[in-house]
């Protein structure tokens, strides 16, 4: 699978089909829906006309002059391919909450941390990925019009989520321009975001139906109702609430819930950084990495619940290295690699010795631990891709996934 690896991103993915006919047949049964019909084109069996017809998302799909995929050639260009189906992505809801008490200016924490931020933004107002919308809520700082007492959001967050286009980029930018002050309102924060996660109704061009998300980024203790030193977290109201929002039903929920904590580890102080609270936020909030334990605080533990930001581990520019990097690691865990697949009683049987997957134009082989499977294969409903194959589609934003019919399945060798 290594022949069609690529490298960083965010990509959460799920199938809406586009169908197109070719090989002189118009109306090939294809057991799809939710696709529009295309536009007719001619070919012969043998691919050698070179004609085209229009797919259901207005792109051409060219077939002819090219072999099989036995024999080296694009299998959208191969003869025996009859349709295709496009790969549209199911969006992610993300709302980032941004700790800007006091603190926050020990260690250069905070200089990281927006940086890193504006780094992220950056990297996905370029790619122009319409799979996620970002939001933004700082409390504490001298840009939070409550002084940091709350109530949140004050009357909506800082930034709305949306598609990070230029100007989503420019208001996420500005609003990362305050300085850190005043306390740690962190329960009455974490409610402000998931009553706009709760509420959020997409905005074209994000599609609806997608994943809600909450990142909390802090540095300490909470001052408020989630205040609790020590012992046991289990009836913390903001491990209460981060658990109980993984478990509503849509369309409010389900909303998971990350934490970056960014403290010196292990930590010796915890009225001042207690990374229990951390863990046990995580866990209840359906991020936690399986085995994990939520209580840890020993030097060199690797199985902690949240992701840990040490800022006196290094220079500021590695602090920041290491805000970008979980923040990817989040981006990467949202993602999907089950592409269902919506079935057309009245279109007929899909023939599914007749599917192959293609990458960015590269054909994916069928395999169970490096390739693509069906859910059921007597009845499949869904596409997902296993092993190094769903690793490396998780690791590429901009992947251009289709299936193309009516070619013998390619397989692993």
């Amino acid at each position: 699978m290594g022949k069609w690896s690529r490298a960083s991103g965010l990509s959460s993915v799920a199938f809406a089909l586009f169908l197109a006919s070719a090989c002189g047949s118009s109306a090939t049964p294809t057991g799809f829906t939710n696709g529009s019909d295309s536009g007719s084109g001619s070919g012969s069996s043998g691919g050698s006309s070179g004609s085209s017809s229009g797919g259901g998302d207005g792109s051409v799909i060219n077939f002819g002059d090219g072999g099989g995929p036995e024999e080296g050639g694009s299998l959208g260009d191969a003869g025996c391919a009859t349709a295709t189906a496009k790969a549209t992505k199911t969006p992610v809801y993300m709302l980032f909450i941004l700790d800007g008490s006091g603190s926050m200016t020990q260690n250069n924490k905070w200089p990281a941390a927006t940086a890193a931020l504006e780094a992220i933004f950056a990297n996905m107002q370029m790619n122009a990925d319409t799979g996620i919308g970002v939001g933004l809520l700082v409390f504490s700082d001298s840009k939070d019009k409550t002084g940091g007492n709350g109530p949140y959001p004050e009357p909506t967050v800082d930034v709305p989520i949306n598609f990070v286009g230029t100007a989503q980029q420019s208001a996420l930018d500005t609003r990362l321009s305050g300085t850190p002050r005043n306390g740690t309102p962190t329960g009455t924060a974490m409610q402000g975001g998931y009553s706009e996660l709760e509420s959020y109704v997409n905005m074209t061009p994000l599609p609806p139906g997608g994943q809600k998300v909450l990142v909390l980024i802090t540095d300490g203790v909470p001052t408020d109702n989630c205040a609790q030193n020590g012992g046991s977290y289990t009836s913390n109201a903001c491990v209460v609430e981060a658990g109980g929002e993984l478990t509503k039903a849509s369309p409010q929920g389900p909303i998971l819930t990350f934490v970056i904590g960014v403290g010196v580890y292990p930590s010796t102080d915890l009225t001042n950084f207690d990374p229990s609270f951390l863990g046990n936020v995580a866990q209840a909030g359906g991020t936690g990495p399986k085995g994990c334990n939520p209580n840890e605080n020993t030097a060199g533990a690797t199985d902690l619940c949240y992701f840990e930001v040490d800022p006196t581990a290094g220079s500021q520019a590695a602090t920041e290295t290491a805000f970008e990097n979980a923040i990817n690691a989040i981006r990467g865990q949202v993602v999907s690699c089950t592409f269902p697949l919506n079935v057309n009683p009245e279109a007929g049987t899909l023939d599914p010795t007749k599917v192959n997957v293609t990458v960015d134009g590269t054909t994916v082989p069928q395999s169970a631990t490096d390739g693509w499977s069906y859910n059921n294969p007597t009845d499949p409903t869904a596409i997902v891709f296993n092993g190094a194959a769903c690793t490396s589609l998780k690791s590429d934003t901009m992947a251009n996934v289709q299936i193309v019919l009516g070619c013998a399945t390619v397989t692993a060798m």
